[in-house]
């Protein structure tokens, strides 16, 4: 039997890569804003509070949750 890493760590990208894509969607939501993109900041958020290796602090994490609340809601509202 091997060791193999999970799936879901194999299907996810890295914290520090989706890191890296909400910084590139939070920019292009500034020179662009839509719903559409609101909705990718929101599951990029979503993926990165769910993903095992993503390690940050308590309170970090909580402001990442309501992120998440504003981008759905933004991309709700339109």
């Amino acid at each position: 039997m091997t060791s193999e890493p999970s799936a879901q760590i194999l299907a996810s990208p890295a914290p520090e890569t989706l890191l890296q894509a909400l910084r590139f969607l939070l920019m292009r939501y500034g020179r662009n804003p839509s719903p559409a993109v609101a909705g990718n900041i929101a599951r990029c958020l979503d993926m990165l509070l769910a993903h095992p290796q993503f390690k940050t602090a308590p309170e970090e994490r909580c402001t990442y949750r309501q992120m998440r609340t504003y981008w759905r809601l933004v991309e709700t509202l339109g």
